[in-house]
């Protein structure tokens, strides 16, 4: 019995890895605190796996309990100002689509993310993985409306940061 927990945590594991790698790469600025966190996630999950009643989908309950945990972490360091990372991780399951946008303006959009409180970097996170707002209140424990109002703050927020870098890299 105990294989087949496994086999099926392992097997889900696989399917979710880049929602994982996502969160990772928005809390954490070296590989080090990469490893920490990744391992931290992972750990967590299989830690409450067993407690998984399937209430909500897999998707929610893994982005629930690895912004938690990536929030608990951030909470406990000394180092408030978090980094994005140099290099961008391209996942398996990337779009052609995806490959075509400039690796410059992926950057830029990274650096201003940095920017949001970290409540904020995990609903924008799950807004750009395509989330519903329904299904972003379910994560955040927000209500819709709330998550409505949070993510036409930050979209405004993130549009000010990236309007005055392009001013800024045309001088």
């Amino acid at each position: 019995m105990k294989e087949t927990i496994e086999k099926e945590f392992l097997s889900l594991l696989g399917q979710y890895i880049s929602i994982i790698v996502k969160i990772v790469n928005v809390y954490t600025y070296n590989t080090m605190d990469k490893k920490d966190l990744m391992s931290d996630i992972v750990f967590e999950l299989w830690r409450s796996y067993p407690k998984f009643r399937g209430d909500a989908k897999v998707s929610t309950w893994l982005y629930r309990v690895a912004l938690n945990t990536a929030l608990k972490t951030k909470r406990k360091r000394d180092n408030n100002k978090l980094l994005f990372l140099e290099e961008l991780i391209t996942f398996e399951n990337e779009t052609s689509a995806d490959s075509l946008v400039d690796r410059s303006e992926i950057e830029l959009l990274y650096k201003c993310i940095e920017k949001l409180s970290p409540m904020n970097k995990a609903m924008i996170l799950l807004y750009l993985e395509d989330k519903s707002n329904e299904e972003i209140a379910e994560i955040t424990g927000f209500s819709r409306t709330n998550v409505s109002t949070r993510l036409n703050r930050i979209k405004g927020q993130l549009k000010i940061c990236l309007e005055k870098n392009e001013e800024y890299e045309d001088r």
